[in-house]
């Protein structure tokens, strides 16, 4: 890894990149026109594809960006320059997009998630995750199911070590009655998270009960990715959302302040945290007890 750049580093080089020239007003075209490039350079300068060092500093300078912005910019683009930018093995298997979000995930300080019917995929048991590999509504082709296996399983470890990622989660009511792979699998499943709850520091979950009626994320599963910048402050970088029919990746500030936004009401809604893990054991219990 030392000798390349993180995907992340490169993708917030991009994305300042654009959201400068956003701010200060400026199109596509009326950038390359300050510039004197073409547009197609500016373009790709705000995609991931190239920035110049040089041209970098010259575009966040007509955009107005702060002094510090521009400084750490300028570097991230000499090492992007220098050392080109890693590429995990997964790139092989997974999407675009869900390659963008691991990437991000792999890096972020913080993550603030809502799953409405499914155990989040950082907490679940390699039981829990093959069975919801193999059911019927899984879309992942049989011959790379192993591979997403290890994957899942492998993408746990962001909760341990030096380092650990701070996980706050709220979970539908409806995650603990999805019987994935059968009662004894479910059973285990919630022992698994009521262990981590009752153990590791870092990891905050909560259940939104169904008698919380409506709520803004209904049907939906959100992910909010937060990054530390290199003054330690950490700010939300990126927003992966996700239902039957679609799932995307944003990083606008519009995007971003919505689903904020979504989160903190679901979260305010959601029992507290000796109450949701009460209710996580009850319904072990229960399951327990059908068999």
């Amino acid at each position: 890894m030392s000798g390349t750049i993180s995907p992340v580093q490169s993708r917030r080089l991009a994305r300042t990149l654009r959201r400068w020239r956003e701010k200060a007003g400026y199109s596509v075209e009326r950038a390359a026109e300050e510039l004197l490039c073409g547009s197609g350079t500016v373009s790709r300068m705000e995609t991931g594809g190239s920035a110049e060092p040089l041209r970098v500093k010259a575009a966040l300078e007509l955009y107005g960006a702060p002094a510090k912005v521009i400084a750490d910019m300028i570097e991230a683009a000499k090492q992007r320059r220098r050392r080109g930018v890693l590429r995990r093995p997964y790139y092989d298997f997974v999407s675009q997009t869900f390659a963008e979000y691991l990437d991000l995930e792999y890096e972020a300080s913080e993550l603030a998630c809502f799953q409405s019917d499914i155990i989040h995929g950082l907490l679940q048991t390699e039981e829990y995750a093959s069975a919801l590999m193999h059911s019927p509504g899984e879309v992942i082709p049989p011959e790379d199911r192993d591979k997403f296996l290890r994957l899942r399983m492998e993408r746990q470890q962001r909760l341990t070590g030096d380092d650990p990622l701070t996980l706050r989660i709220a979970l539908g009511e409806s995650t603990l009655h999805t019987q994935v792979g059968g009662p004894e699998v479910l059973r285990k499943q919630l022992h698994h998270v009521a262990q981590l709850i009752e153990s590791t520091e870092n990891i905050d979950v909560r259940v939104l009960p169904f008698t919380a009626g409506g709520h803004p994320a209904v049907g939906s599963n959100i992910a909010l990715l937060s990054l530390a910048r290199s003054d330690g402050v950490i700010e939300p970088e990126a927003v992966y959302t996700e239902n039957a029919a679609f799932f995307v990746l944003g990083d606008s500030e519009e995007a971003l302040a919505r689903f904020q936004r979504i989160h903190k009401q679901v979260w305010r809604m959601a029992l507290e945290p000796d109450a949701s893990l009460d209710m996580i054991r009850r319904t072990e219990g229960r399951l327990s007890v059908g068999q």
